[in-house]
């Protein structure tokens, strides 16, 4: 990637707001360790960041590449990759979704399953991803040597890390992420449960070693970066913690962080958008008085999560409805009709498919032009 703005910090925009938001992954065990014995009270961290943060980042790449001009011109010329895809992606989803039996010949909870299976594997790999990215970015930051073996090192240490190991504790403990998958019919569970003693010994100790080489690397590289050193702490321990937390309390953990990130980029980049004057388009102008600051579009991307995750998430669990609050009953009789139902599902899985391919089209920065327009908006220092 080209160092096309020159970094001033070592900071992506201070210490102090990349501590909250990139690296949630540290103070985030401060309240999961207040509450570790309180149930309830996780239970309802969970929700509210569901409620909060769930769809807000599933989002944000969208909302960055069609409501923030920047990206007018790339959307153009890269029709395929912003357009073709995402229209494939709902025909055949929702196509799946509604096929009937003689076609597809799965009950729903088995196309459910089946759409699932898709999600947890992409979406291991995804996690990996954005730690990478995350780390490319403070490496620009700190002006590191991009061609240094650290570069390639950070990819293995992430992908290890935050895909595979991290998939594998999930697996293990049956978390509901893996049991809204085929994952159970292809190694049986009783066959991860029986290693599942000596991985808690084996695990962390390579966790443990492959963060010493980094942090060897990282130390002796001429240029160290403190938010490196402070990110990788913080995978180094959900790493390890994936094979001893229950699966709320590291649902939040990682889920939690990863949204925090996604949100945080989206409404950064979205800030930094000077490319067009609020006159020029309608559509535009309407959506500028929202990117003229971060936490209006925060606000946006929230607003949009809060109203549509009842819907996907009940849509796909309907026997969690009884035990919905009460302010969720009006949710009742609309997914009481099947075509409703169909439609949530069918839009859940399509909005986290179309999620993964922006994320990819935002930040492909082997690119040229994907990096001319991403990167000033990424590494440019806020107003």
């Amino acid at each position: 990637m080209d160092q096309t703005v020159k970094p001033q910090s070592p900071w992506l925009r201070s210490a102090a707001w990349d501590s909250f938001w990139m690296l949630s992954g540290i103070w985030l065990l401060a309240p999961l360790w207040v509450f570790r014995n309180t149930s309830a009270a996780l239970t309802w961290m969970l929700i509210a960041a569901t409620l909060i943060l769930w769809l807000s980042h599933r989002f944000a790449t969208t909302y960055n590449a069609f409501c923030t001009p920047a990206y007018r011109g790339l959307v153009h010329e890269q029709r395929t990759r912003f357009l073709l895809w995402p229209a494939g992606i709902i025909l055949a989803t929702f196509g799946f979704v509604f096929a009937p039996h003689w076609l597809v010949p799965l009950d729903t909870w088995g196309k459910i399953q089946v759409l699932g299976t898709i999600f947890f594997l992409y979406n291991s790999y995804h996690f990996g991803v954005q730690h990478y990215g995350v780390l490319s970015i403070y490496r620009i930051r700190a002006g590191q040597d991009h061609t240094h073996w650290l570069k390639r090192y950070e990819k293995l240490f992430c992908i290890a890390v935050g895909t595979v190991l991290v998939a594998i504790a999930q697996i293990c403990h049956g978390a509901e992420v893996v049991q809204d998958s085929i994952m159970y019919h292809v190694v049986a569970r009783e066959a991860f449960a029986s290693a599942f003693g000596v991985s808690r010994i084996i695990v962390p100790l390579l966790i443990g070693l492959l963060a010493a080489v980094f942090y060897v690397g990282e130390l002796t590289s001429g240029r160290v970066s403190v938010p490196k050193l402070l990110y990788v702490a913080g995978l180094t321990f959900q790493g390890i913690l994936a094979y001893f937390l229950d699966p709320i309390s590291f649902l939040i953990l990682w889920g939690a962080q990863h949204w925090l990130v996604s949100i945080a980029l989206g409404a950064h980049m979205a800030q930094n958008d000077k490319s067009i004057s609020l006159t020029a388009s309608p559509w535009y102008a309407f959506w500028g008085r929202f990117n003229t600051g971060f936490w209006p579009t925060v606000f946006v991307l929230v607003f949009v999560s809060v109203a549509l995750t009842p819907f996907f998430q009940f849509a796909v669990h309907p026997e969690k409805l009884t035990d919905a609050p009460g302010f969720f009953s009006v949710i009742v009789p609309v997914l009481a009709r099947s075509v409703f139902a169909h439609a949530f599902i069918a839009l859940n899985f399509t909005s986290v498919y179309v999620h993964f391919v922006m994320d990819r089209a935002i930040f492909r920065f082997s690119d040229p032009a994907v990096r001319k327009v991403s990167v000033p908006l990424l590494l440019a220092r806020a107003a």
